[in-house]
């Protein structure tokens, strides 16, 4: 069963980032070549992520009021969904079809973070062996990997390598979420209600706080990656992209896999903190440090930045929220993620096109560093967490 458990999520986890390699880093190359703009391009998509914006807390209270949505039907939906689309995307169809399949495509995608990282944080806090950030990090050496074939396959197959493959790792992630065991309850135990929205933010201040900062934060590291093909044109040569990527995907491996060894030596709060200064470090190296080589060395501040925060901020959502509103709790983080990625889809196609990639980098590390620091300030001035169950 300990071995079932985690193989199951490790393929999850591993789906999911894969599409993200190819759906959303080659989103630009996909959509450039069907005729459009970086402006039209971050306008759709950034419409796409506000529909997702709006479905996660959608999806969330569905998940609340009725036994039926749980994490893994919710799961499996939005997958079946997402491959559905991708492989529409296979047929010859008009511009406008290919819009729409691709932005609903994305939309389901991007609800899947929030319930997998419940469906593993519920698993854990049900006393099931399961590490997180070894699962984790597989699904970032996936996203690695996806970008970095991505590029031959579609010099040998064309851009519709991007739809095939998203397909079939969609098809891997339903399997991988039905396969995964239902957690049992126990019958002497009652369900406990998660708390309503309003009270849920009024009961966690501190952590609404957090949510701002994340926001801000995630606009620039979204943009890195949804304009990374117009940056390493900046840089030089636009087949960098992959590479750069990659670098990125594999230097979130150490800290991801050692994370709980970490936290035998400092809380989860600080690490914390300290993702979110190497959040900024990473956009400033990249618009600091010259030419494809100078991209690829930014991308070691990945190590200590989003793969840093992508397990400690799971962490400490277990840490300081109650276990009835766990899957609340993650959903608003993904939220946050999600609104950045809007706000980046929308600013980053207009300000390259208008001020260029140079100016736009500036913008995006000045939004980092105030993301950064409400971010530390709600982590470090918050209560006394509670420990997790």
């Amino acid at each position: 069963m300990k071995q079932r458990i985690s193989l199951c999520y490790a393929l999850v986890q591993a789906a999911i980032w894969g599409s993200y390699g190819f759906l959303f880093s080659f989103a630009n190359r996909y959509l450039l070549a069907r005729g459009l703009s970086s402006l039209r391009i971050g306008l759709i998509l950034g419409v796409a992520t506000g529909i997702a914006f709006l479905l996660q807390p959608l999806l969330t209270a569905l998940s609340d009021r009725f036994r039926f949505f749980s994490c893994r039907r919710i799961l499996v939906l939005c997958a079946g969904f997402m491959t559905l689309c991708a492989a529409a995307l296979l047929l010859r169809l008009t511009t406008p079809v290919i819009i729409v399949l691709y932005a609903f495509a994305t939309v389901c995608l991007q609800a899947l973070p929030a319930f997998a990282n419940a469906l593993g944080m519920n698993a854990i806090r049900n006393g099931k062996t399961l590490n997180f950030g070894v699962s984790r990090g597989i699904g970032s050496v996936l996203f690695g990997v996806a970008a970095q074939v991505a590029i031959p396959l579609i010099d040998r197959f064309g851009l519709n390598t991007v739809p095939f493959c998203s397909a079939v790792l969609g098809i891997l992630l339903m399997t991988a979420v039905l396969a995964f065991p239902e957690l049992e309850k126990r019958a002497e135990e009652p369900a406990e209600q998660p708390t309503p929205a309003l009270a849920f933010f009024r009961a966690n201040g501190r952590f609404a706080l957090l949510l701002v900062g994340v926001v801000l934060l995630y606009i620039g590291h979204n943009a890195l990656s949804n304009c990374m093909y117009q940056i390493a044109v900046y840089k030089g040569d636009g087949n960098a992209q992959g590479t750069a990527l990659l670098i990125a995907a594999f230097v979130e491996l150490p800290t991801m896999f050692l994370f709980t060894k970490l936290l035998k030596l400092a809380k989860c709060e600080r690490w914390l903190c300290l993702s979110c200064v190497f959040f900024t470090l990473r956009l400033a190296l990249t618009l600091l440090l010259p030419g494809v080589y100078g991209l690829y060395a930014a991308q070691l501040a990945q190590m200590l930045g989003f793969a840093l925060f992508a397990v400690s901020s799971v962490y400490y959502v277990g840490m300081v929220i109650d276990k009835r509103d766990v899957v609340k709790g993650q959903t608003y983080l993904a939220v946050a993620n999600t609104l950045g990625c809007l706000i980046a889809h929308f600013l980053g196609g207009a300000l390259i096109d208008g001020v260029g990639v140079g100016m736009a980098l500036v913008i995006f590390t000045v939004l980092s560093i105030l993301g950064g620091a409400i971010s530390i300030g709600a982590v470090v001035s918050k209560p006394a967490a509670k420990q997790p169950a």
